[in-house]
């Protein structure tokens, strides 16, 4: 007979609590390039993701610790639903154009438009700041002896290397508890917390995969940033200071329940780069892969067409002989020429190709070339003149 609860001896029942199941937000693919989707897209991919979930904006945001919160989401829909405000209206204020400089301008570029750049920087807080200036101002410096300076216009308190398209602006004072810098296109907090990195463990109390929300929240966060930008090359010359950089990775999304799940490129982690050294740096990836591919495409041509290199370079060689009547045969018929000899030798091959193989060898393996085949560049350099403009002849001595 079982003992009753509560006396002496009694075995008590402890129900213990389950941890909550886990949510598995779907991920978003981040396209590059000209495909890069409106903040709005991936807005809505969170709000449709939450109502399938059976959650709310308050389950994905933390207001525990402000004024350090994580309202990326929250910050977002406001700042798309309250534009444009007080730093849009100062910005596109014509009163502070120095007409004068821009008239100036417009006489030597009928296309001109005012100089401005745009910056954007994480706050020690972890929130997004991104602000504007008028063009040049990240190459002044203080001007200490400036005369004529005013005590709130911050063009007077500079040295500029080139006079600016404004005569007047104000801004970047300091933040208060109810206030931003009046030259503040966009504040998001939080931003800096977002942490899309893989996790291998949520931990027992997690509700949700939040790396990959992390993950379509900072894709919104650039896209809303980088959309800001177009918008502003309507009206002006936008020098980006700041941009955004991305790592990637392919991966399946786990909450596809399709057969067959194709993979994704979703975001694992980011960053806020100098503009120009992040477009110098991709630009010099951007070169050394297509090194890389050139280079393996030249040394597979035995393979993908099926004659040596060697073979190719004697057909053109043979295409661009002289006949004893007419003139040499220009650089287009010589790679039609060679391509029709190669493909009476049973080789499946056109002008297009030949020009390609052309190009590849002339940059890795001109050496093998005939020097009459050589690009300019690398041909030997021409015997110097002599100083009454004859070139000598072999032998002569030149009087």
């Amino acid at each position: 007979m079982a003992k009753e609860a509560g006396r002496k001896g009694s075995r008590r029942i402890v129900h213990l609590s389950m941890p909550p199941k886990l949510k598995l937000f779907r991920p978003v693919n981040w396209y590059g390039g000209a495909m890069i989707e409106p903040v709005g897209e991936y807005v809505s991919h969170i709000l449709r993701e939450l109502g399938r979930l059976g959650l709310q904006v308050r389950d994905i945001e933390r207001h525990d610790r402000p004024p350090n919160t994580k309202t990326v989401l929250s910050d977002l829909i406001g700042w798309l639903s309250g534009r444009p405000g007080e730093a849009f209206a100062k910005l596109f204020n014509w009163q502070t154009l120095d007409f004068a400089q821009v008239r100036s301008r417009l006489e030597k570029d009928r296309l001109a438009r005012p100089r401005i750049e745009v910056s954007a920087h994480i706050t020690k807080m972890n929130n997004l700041s991104v602000r504007w200036h008028p063009g040049g101002w990240k190459l002044t410096d203080f001007d200490w002896h400036r005369a004529d300076h005013h005590y709130s216009n911050l063009i007077t308190h500079r040295k500029w290397r080139e006079p600016p398209d404004f005569h007047w602006f104000v801004g970047d004072e300091d933040p208060t508890f109810d206030s931003r810098p009046s030259n503040e296109l966009m504040y998001i907090r939080g931003v800096g917390n977002l942490r899309p990195e893989p996790r291998e463990s949520y931990g027992p109390y997690a509700t949700y995969n939040a790396d990959v929300v992390d993950s379509i929240l900072i894709c919104a966060v650039r896209s809303a940033y980088e959309g800001l930008i177009r918008q502003l090359e309507y009206s002006f010359e936008v020098d980006v200071v700041d941009a955004f950089d991305f790592v990637t990775q392919e991966e399946v999304d786990e909450a596809d329940a399709r057969p067959y799940r194709s993979s994704i490129r979703r975001v694992i982690a980011w960053s806020l780069e100098d503009a120009a050294e992040l477009r110098a740096r991709r630009e010099r990836d951007a070169a050394s892969e297509r090194d890389k591919r050139d280079r393996a495409e030249l040394a597979n041509i035995p393979v993908s067409h099926g004659f040596s290199l060697e073979v190719l370079v004697t057909a053109v060689h043979r295409a661009s002989s002289r006949k004893p009547t007419g003139p040499a045969p220009s650089g287009e018929h010589v790679n039609r020429n060679a391509a029709k000899n190669l493909r009476d030798a049973g080789f499946k091959v056109d002008a297009g190709d030949v020009r390609r193989i052309r190009q590849l060898i002339e940059r890795y393996s001109p050496e093998i070339l005939p020097e009459e085949l050589r690009p300019a560049s690398l041909a030997p350099p021409a015997a110097p003149l002599s100083p009454n403009n004859v070139v000598p002849l072999r032998g002569d001595d030149g009087r």
